[in-house]
């Protein structure tokens, strides 16, 4: 059974622009909450080793608009766990109901010192438990 995180957001003025209407780096910041969420989620009480997950690629589609104030929920899960690399993929959807955004970001498993790595047995047994 696939594990998820879905996080209940407003949209604040700030990630406007000058029409109401969210500014397009908005949605990466509502991603980025949920997906933390679901980590922390995923690795509560794990002695995984230390290492680091940067974006390589990030991707959202636009569907339906979010105005200040709209409240919404911003669903995140894993999508794909590769040898170096995990792939999350939202949605954001509007309480009112229409589906606004989906997007993925795929992050790629570094050493401490910035080097590529495959994922730490331990993380990638927690990640693809999420599937």
């Amino acid at each position: 059974m696939a594990i998820t995180h879905v996080q209940r957001m407003r949209v604040q003025w700030v990630d406007t622009d000058g029409s109401g209407l969210i500014h397009y780096t908005a949605a990466l910041r509502y991603f980025e909450v949920a997906e933390h969420a679901l980590v922390r989620q995923l690795f509560e009480g794990s002695s995984a080793p230390p290492f680091m997950l940067p974006r390589v690629h990030v991707e959202a589609d636009y569907r339906a608009p979010l105005r200040y104030p709209d409240e919404f929920d911003c669903t995140a899960r894993i999508a794909a766990v590769g040898t170096s690399s995990v792939t999350y993929a939202y949605e954001i959807r509007r309480i009112d109901g229409p589906l606004c955004i989906v997007g993925k970001i795929v992050a790629a498993a570094i050493d401490m010192d910035g080097r590529k790595i495959p994922l730490p047995d331990d993380a990638r047994a927690l990640f693809t438990s999420a599937l």
